[in-house]
């Protein structure tokens, strides 16, 4: 059966025909065994079936002896473990990948407020510079340097399951687009073919990071094709009737599917299932080395956003990877301006840090705010019991005392219409729907910049804000 015999072939022939040259190391032992005990359990042998594919089984066997106490036979059982080992592996992949989340997630939480004047301060500092002072380029490399590093550390919040982004409907054809924009120059050698459904459900996600998912897998599938062949991207409407597994399993539901292929080395079979691990990486030690973040950070997104991320790949003819995002029946927002508008009202900013609280500070005095800082929420309680403000800004996580989320419940009990924004590194979502359901504002992610802050500030501000009934 499950080696693909017939019985009446098997009659008279000898064992070895279930085994490959190299497994005839556990048959012996399987002897050895039988030998001393008379039995065996629950051993692992590979067998070979009839076309040369082989598998793993268990196996449990017992000699059977004449009077004489001389073996007259075996009698063994074999059962194919094949899909007990597979499923073992995802478990253990699931792990490893959550430890180095852990990891990634503390270090990241540390950097971000350390980023927070080196994103905030280049702005501010090259209003009052002359164009052609010498030192104007210097502020300006040292602003594309740390906004770098913020999207690193961005990444590593992400691996870490602490990044926070509003998940907002989207189209995923405008995303797939904006990352096809950013390969520049296109080589002639490479051919892009896009295949669009035009009438696509929209997704909800965090904008920069399905284009960061996006960028990242055109950018692996041009680096396996060294820019010669062709790159097909495809979205459409997918509805699965069954779940469905080659790598993960996908159950069954409305999807929005994204395929990039590629005609490129493909992945040898040994590595495919450690592709989404961590700092693990194929590329050599070249000037554009891998960190081998890309794909388990793609991983960590497509789980973030309740969607999965399926590979096929054939060495020499090239890989093809299968996103599928959960359908949103809601509609696409009208986009946000760019504009930065201030204002004067006055702002009380919570921050256990001393530095985030100045950055802060001096970026909302930049808008033209009356601002002033407390550094927890007790003194924040305090503050507006005296001196009512207009806007709380408030750090979600605070060591020790009152976090961002009471901090908000209490001060309503002071004003019921009080108006506030959190700001966090990244968000403990639980907390967060509580702060939000409580009628807090925007979200803004740390670090910082001029235009995040001021765009929220002033969303909070211009809200009408029903005073409650007692």
């Amino acid at each position: 059966g499950m080696h693909g015999y017939k019985p009446e072939e098997l009659i008279g022939q000898n064992l070895s025909i279930f085994h490959t040259e190299k497994q005839l190391e556990s048959v012996k032992r399987i002897n050895e065994e039988l030998r001393k005990n008379g039995r065996y359990s629950s051993m692992e042998v590979w067998h070979k079936r009839r076309d040369g594919s082989v598998f793993p089984t268990l196996m449990n066997g017992v000699a059977i002896k004449d009077k004489n106490g001389k073996v007259m036979f075996i009698a063994a059982m074999a059962t194919d473990i094949t899909e007990l080992k597979r499923l073992q592996e995802l478990a253990e992949r699931a792990q490893k990948l959550e430890a180095a989340g852990t990891i990634a997630g503390q270090v990241a939480h540390d950097f971000n407020n350390l980023l927070g004047p080196l994103i905030a301060y280049p702005e501010l500092i090259r209003e009052n510079l002359p164009e052609d002072s010498p030192i104007y380029q210097m502020v300006e490399d040292m602003e594309k340097a740390a906004t770098q590093l913020a999207e690193i550390n961005q990444q590593l919040l992400t691996l870490g399951r602490r990044g926070h982004y509003n998940l907002e409907p989207m189209n995923l054809n405008e995303v797939v687009e904006q990352a096809i924009r950013q390969i520049r120059p296109v080589p002639e050698t490479l051919i892009i073919e896009k295949c669009l459904t035009p009438n696509l459900f929209n997704i909800k996600g965090g904008e920069s990071q399905i284009l960061r998912v996006v960028s990242n897998l055109v950018a692996n599938a041009c680096d396996a094709m060294q820019n010669v062949g062709q790159l097909t991207i495809r979205t459409e409407n997918y509805y699965l009737d069954e779940p469905y597994y080659k790598l993960v399993m996908i159950p069954t539901g409305e999807y929005v599917k994204l395929t990039i292929s590629d005609t490129g080395c493909g992945i040898p079979a040994d590595i495919l299932n450690r592709i989404f691990d961590p700092f693990f990486t194929t590329k050599k030690t070249d000037r554009k080395r891998g960190s081998g973040l890309g794909l388990s950070i793609v991983h960590a997104v497509m789980e973030d956003h309740g969607g999965y991320i399926d590979c096929e790949s054939i060495p020499g003819i090239g890989t093809s990877f299968y996103l599928y995002f959960p359908i949103t029946r809601e509609d696409l927002k009208s986009p946000m301006t760019d504009q930065i508008t201030g204002g004067n009202e006055s702002i009380l900013v919570v921050d256990d840090d001393p530095q985030q609280r100045n950055v802060a500070r001096n970026l909302l005095e930049k808008l033209g705010y009356t601002v002033e800082t407390v550094e927890n929420s007790e003194q924040a309680i305090e503050h507006i019991s005296h001196k009512p403000v207009d806007l709380l800004v408030l750090d979600m996580i605070m060591p020790g005392g009152i976090d961002g989320s009471e901090a908000y419940g209490r001060a309503l009990e002071i004003n019921p219409s009080q108006k506030a924004i959190i700001v966090s590194g990244y968000a403990e979502s639980e907390r967060v729907h509580e702060v939000l359901k409580l009628g807090a504002g925007a979200f803004v992610r740390k670090p910082l910049t001029l235009k995040s802050i001021a765009r929220a500030v002033r969303q909070e501000l211009d809200k009408k804000k029903p005073v409650p009934v007692a």
